[in-house]
């Protein structure tokens, strides 16, 4: 006879986990590709318009700031894949608390490098 399968205590609890980290691999992916973009706008406009040495600079902020979006959304990645294997394991232990400091953290990393590539945009 078949014997049944155990079931995991934490079922619901572990799916939701899985859930948030494909949340955070979408929005890291996101955020890479914004960087990417931005970065390969920038060189494209540098070789397009072929422009001086003077506005060039301001161009080169830009594939600045899409290098920095592109490091974000690698640190956002792993701190994603950290954050879900200490939940998986506070689950089982049955001793989960919810941490606010990575979402505080990748806010306030948005921002800054929002409001840098916001300033860079109106000093050009």
């Amino acid at each position: 006879m078949d014997q049944p399968i155990p079931k995991t205590q934490h079922v619901a609890e572990h799916l939701a986990n899985e859930r948030t980290i494909l949340a955070w691999v979408r929005t890291s992916i996101a955020v890479m590709t914004f960087g990417v973009a931005l970065n390969r706008f920038s060189l494209f406009l540098l070789e397009f318009h072929r422009t001086p040495a003077s506005e060039q600079a301001v161009n080169r902020h830009g594939e600045t700031v899409g290098i920095g979006l592109i490091a974000l959304g690698v640190l956002i990645m792993l701190g994603a894949s950290w954050h879900y294997l200490h939940v998986a394991r506070t689950i089982e232990a049955n001793t989960y608390r919810p941490r606010h400091f990575m979402i505080i953290g990748v806010a306030f990393a948005v921002v800054a490098i929002g409001g840098t590539a916001l300033v860079l945009l109106f000093a050009s």
